[in-house]
């Protein structure tokens, strides 16, 4: 009576049947965050989870419930004794330049069967997506210290270094006193404007000294730039010299 008791609670305990583990599976940090200029190429992704002597797991960008391996991302150098991979900057900055890349990866675990076939490994109950980390490589934002609106085409006004590859960021600048004098998305700073309206020092919606085509006193400004909901905000001032 005693066994069949035993036999029954190991027959309920999540993940585990008669000595066999029902689902292996990893639970992993849901994001990755790194920059396309950082100094160090290859980015560890941090991952935690379980795993069984006789499975073996490939980070893939698919996301395809197979029964056979999938091919190994060639963005990911893939440990062998762990579910840990290494993004490879390098490899993403070859075949996408400096761009915004934002991309997920799924990582497939797979059980060596006594016969030597291969399956996947279900996933554990009540979870009906493959664990998968989101990454993305964030071209740097970068700002001037000044601009010296004087008409000659240099340094007339802010510059925002990739600004570009964020469409909807957030851009404010403050007066000395924190007012907001002016506020644009990534998609409009750099916009043209109806000429015969534009303030001096240009025909753009860029920051430029002027505010509704009156000439803002030198001094410093503060900004405020928000690329993307996962990039940190950034704050800093900028110095009008005239």
């Amino acid at each position: 009576m005693q066994k069949l008791i035993w036999l029954f609670c190991l027959s309920i305990l999540p993940g585990f049947v008669f000595g066999q583990f029902e689902a292996c599976y990893v639970v992993t940090e849901p994001k990755l965050i790194t920059y396309a200029d950082q100094t160090d190429r290859l980015v560890p992704i941090v991952v935690n989870g379980s795993t069984s002597a006789n499975s073996f797991w490939v980070w893939s960008q698919s996301d395809v419930f197979d029964t056979s391996p999938e091919a190994p991302s060639v963005f990911i150098q893939q440990s062998s004794s762990s579910f840990q991979g290494v993004l490879d900057l390098d490899i993403i900055k070859t075949k996408y330049g400096t761009s915004l890349f934002d991309e997920k990866f799924y990582i497939h675990q797979y059980i060596i069967n006594p016969d030597g076939t291969k399956s996947h490994c279900p996933l554990p109950r009540g979870i009906s997506e493959i664990p998968s980390v989101r990454i993305k490589v964030f071209p740097r934002v970068k700002t001037y210290e000044a601009i010296t609106p004087n008409d000659d085409d240099l340094n007339d006004y802010l510059e925002i270094e990739n600004l570009d590859q964020y469409l909807f960021a957030e851009v404010k600048i403050f007066d000395r006193w924190g007012q907001l004098i002016l506020s644009r998305t990534g998609f409009d700073y750099y916009e043209k404007i109806d000429p015969s309206k534009a303030n001096k020092a240009g025909n753009m919606k860029a920051f430029n000294g002027y505010l509704n085509g009156k000439t803002l006193p030198s001094g410093v400004y503060m900004y405020s730039i928000k690329p993307d909901e996962d990039y940190p905000e950034i704050i800093g001032s900028v110095t009008v010299i005239r």
